[in-house]
């Protein structure tokens, strides 16, 4: 029969340590309120500059019903690979897509901007003319993975790269009009640009053409962010069309508490992630909640127990001692084992040279794992349920996506737990992991676009609102 551990008995060194991340329902209440207060500063004009949660305007102002029909172009732009689609919408509510997958060459990612957008079009022009609709002029969406400052649907200034890219180049221009520009390069194909829109606005589309109550696209992986629908009239640096009524929101709430919101929650492992890592003092919420920084807080953790002799006392610890050496995958597969199975914990601690570990040991360890993860979970729905308050719909569908809520085993139960606790009861909602990718919502943008664009041309978008 399995062994069962009693952390306060069995464990109680690191029993006491988990205390640490176990944040109370007022707590978590109280971080729903300050979300929310940080929401109402980033949408006004007069506090937007100092909002941790400084909520962009993402200028996409129509959803889907399910009932738009056509083809369109998308084209993903991630920090590790590209991909251009062709995307269909058929009368069946199917959605039919072809695409193709690159790996963008380190020498052009680290080169001048140009020389991005000019592979970027270079396979854009490749793959339109192998589905033969090159001469189409069909309308493309671009799903974009980096930090943008969008003044209008169709422009988007690149405010920077991730680590990957060294195109410097292209910082501080309209990375729209840069692809145009490429695109122009080749005058034998015809592709109209209509948008850019980043990936959970685009997650939050493609759930919606299927269920049109979708509103909030929450992505859940190493990075940590969110997007929801909000009522014009509180969009206070909106300056466009009055009579339009919604507009999707980038909360980019990954900088929520950088300025001390969440400093009452905060412990001394918090604290060490925070001042080792590469951007001390900012991102603090995404420091709580993004899969990469659950696994590095389980590494110090652990480091730091087992430098007490409280877990894994004799073992080697210069594996465990490099920095983000504990990823999301050993993350979820120490805590994928049944109850009183520490199968797979051990294959993990095999990776880090600790081998033949003690049921005790692994259990405290997948104890540990389960803290974090938990912790992280509440965090994240004191921001759901702070959105679905302010958004006072009766029903919604959230769009979710990310490894974390996908694979781990109880991430997902303990975020709709503690959203349904703190989410006002009138209002109810449904977590749905997106099928689609984003720039399936990419190429719903890119319609929708072209449709209010050319309003007496319906052949290739109908619209139906």
């Amino acid at each position: 029969m399995a062994n069962t551990f009693n952390p306060e008995e069995d464990f109680p060194e690191v029993y006491k340590v988990c205390k640490l991340f176990n944040p109370s329902i007022d707590d978590l209440e109280k971080i729903k309120q300050a979300m929310d207060r940080e929401i109402t500063m980033g949408l006004s004009r007069d506090h937007h500059d100092r909002s941790t949660v400084p909520c962009h305007l993402s200028y996409v102002q129509d959803l889907p019903t399910g009932r738009e029909r056509g083809q369109f172009l998308a084209l993903e732009m991630m920090p590790t690979n590209c991909r251009i689609m062709l995307v269909k919408f058929s009368s069946e509510r199917d959605i039919y897509t072809s695409s193709k997958c690159v790996i963008m060459p380190h020498t052009v990612a680290a080169g001048r901007g140009t020389e991005v957008f000019t592979f970027l079009a270079t396979i854009i022009a490749n793959f339109v003319k192998e589905k033969k609709v090159d001469k189409d002029n069909l309308p493309l969406g671009i799903a974009f993975a980096f930090t943008l400052k969008k003044l209008a649907l169709d422009v988007g200034i690149l405010v920077s790269w991730t680590k990957e890219f060294g195109a410097q180049g292209a910082i501080g221009k309209d990375v729209v009009q840069l692809l145009r520009d490429a695109l122009a390069k080749f005058p034998e194909i015809s592709v109209d640009v209509m948008g850019i829109i980043n990936v959970g606005a685009g997650s939050l589309l493609a759930l919606c053409w299927a269920q049109p109550d979708t509103r909030i696209g929450l992505i859940m992986g190493s990075i940590a962010n969110s997007c929801y629908v909000e009522r014009v009239e509180r969009c206070e640096t909106y300056e466009g069309d009055e009579f339009r009524r919604l507009m999707i929101i980038n909360s980019d709430w990954a900088h929520f508490g950088d300025t001390g919101q969440l400093d009452f929650i905060r412990n001394e492992f918090d604290r060490l992630l925070d001042t080792d890592s590469i951007n001390p003092g900012t991102r603090i919420y995404e420091k709580f909640s993004g899969a990469l920084c659950m696994g590095e807080l389980v590494r110090i953790i652990v480091l730091r127990l087992m430098k007490a002799g409280a877990i894994f006392a004799e073992d080697r610890r210069d594996y465990i001692g490099i920095q983000w050496k504990l990823d999301m995958v050993s993350l979820i597969e120490i805590v994928s084992d049944p109850p009183g199975v520490y199968t797979k914990a051990q294959e993990v601690m095999d990776k880090f040279r600790i081998r033949h570990c003690k049921e005790r040991d692994l259990a405290a360890l997948k104890y540990i794992c389960d803290t974090v993860t938990n912790r992280a979970a509440m965090l994240v729905a004191s921001g759901v349920s702070c959105l679905i308050d302010r958004m006072r719909l009766p029903q919604i569908s959230i769009a979710v996506d990310g490894g974390i809520y996908r694979l781990h085993p109880t991430f997902a139960t303990v975020l709709n737990k503690y959203t349904r606790l703190l989410a006002d009861p009138n209002y109810n909602f449904e977590f749905v992991i997106t099928q689609d990718s984003c720039g399936v919502g990419a190429a719903i943008m890119a319609g929708m676009a072209h449709a209010n664009k050319y309003k007496t041309d319906a052949k290739l978008f109908t619209m139906d609102y």
